[in-house]
């Protein structure tokens, strides 16, 4: 059994308590007193419950286990609250419903993803609160693994560990360089810090974003409901996080608001976050572009938080 971190509030002031120990999975689930059929994968599927939920937890399965690395896998995944039922009034926050996020121990390998970039949420996925698509990670060995999801107006976030087997295997350590610039995809990404990264008070950074040779873009669009998006995790892939770029009165926000396309690239992106702790940190910043929506980019830095 794995002890998960507490729900954590993420673009939103909003906590809910001490999340419940989630199972590792291996098998079929059992949900106590909430009852369902076996989806056609084996994992979940309790009905939603009436009970009124104080804690949340998200269980989940791999079809086949465990992964194998650079091998698709079907991941399904279940919001269940602290009686172990599902969470069956969840709410779409930044367009999906659930966010996952997989990043390897060697912070080499990034993923984020949802079952509505596959196939569309169905009333049964949302009655059972569970979710499912393809996934397949590159390198064997341990993955932190971040659920972003929302329920009676607040932001919620769950985290576990995922083992993928075979070769290529992650490094035996990551890079901690720092950098301030990325290039991905002929992109080029180069942070400024306009508030230093000094643990418990708020930092503030800028990204500015050009071509690779230097050219001005502008046509930076929302993606999942946010000119940018911001994952951050610690080096030791223990704790992480997600925000966003920011704008005035972000702190109200509640997650079937719509953020507003403020920033199209031209100038530089602004954002702010209070990290928790001192210690060396590794952060993505994703966003997309009209001239092609199929293409996210995810631009990564990696930096120190003073104590």
């Amino acid at each position: 059994m794995l002890t998960h971190s507490p729900v954590t509030a993420h673009a939103g002031p909003v906590l809910a308590g001490p999340v419940l120990a989630g199972l590792l999975l291996a098998g079929p689930l059992l949900f106590g007193g909430c009852t369902g059929s076996p989806g056609d994968s084996g994992p979940p599927i309790g009905d939603s419950a009436p009970c009124d939920a104080t804690a949340y937890d998200v269980l989940w399965s791999t079809d086949p286990s465990p992964m194998s690395a650079g091998a698709e896998a079907q991941y399904t995944q279940q919001v269940v609250d602290q009686d172990g039922c599902a969470v069956g009034n969840l709410q779409q926050n930044h367009d999906r419903f659930v966010h996952s996020i997989f990043v390897s121990s060697d912070l080499s390998s990034f993923t984020h993803t949802h079952q509505e970039d596959f196939v569309e949420v169905t009333s049964d996925n949302l009655r059972t609160a569970t979710f499912s698509f393809p996934l397949t990670l590159p390198l064997s060995g341990r993955y932190f693994t971040m659920f972003d999801y929302a329920a009676k107006d607040q932001w919620l976030q769950t985290d576990d560990d995922l083992t993928v087997t075979g070769e290529p295997a992650q490094a035996a350590s990551p890079d901690l360089v720092p950098n301030t610039t990325a290039t991905a995809d002929g992109m080029t990404a180069t942070i400024v810090w306009t508030a230093p990264a000094i643990a418990t008070y708020e930092a503030g950074w800028e990204v500015a974003l050009t071509l690779a040779d230097g050219t001005a873009i502008d046509d930076v669009t929302p993606w999942l409901g946010a000119d940018a998006h911001c994952v951050v995790v610690d080096a030791a892939t223990t704790w992480g996080s997600h925000t966003h770029a920011w704008f005035p009165d972000m702190g109200g926000m509640t997650p079937t608001m719509d953020m507003p396309h403020l920033y199209d690239g031209s100038a530089p992106i602004p954002f702010v976050f209070t990290f928790p702790a001192a210690g060396t940190y590794k952060m993505w910043i994703q966003y997309t572009r009209s001239a092609d929506p199929s293409l996210v980019y995810a631009m990564p830095f990696v930096f120190t938080v003073a104590g």
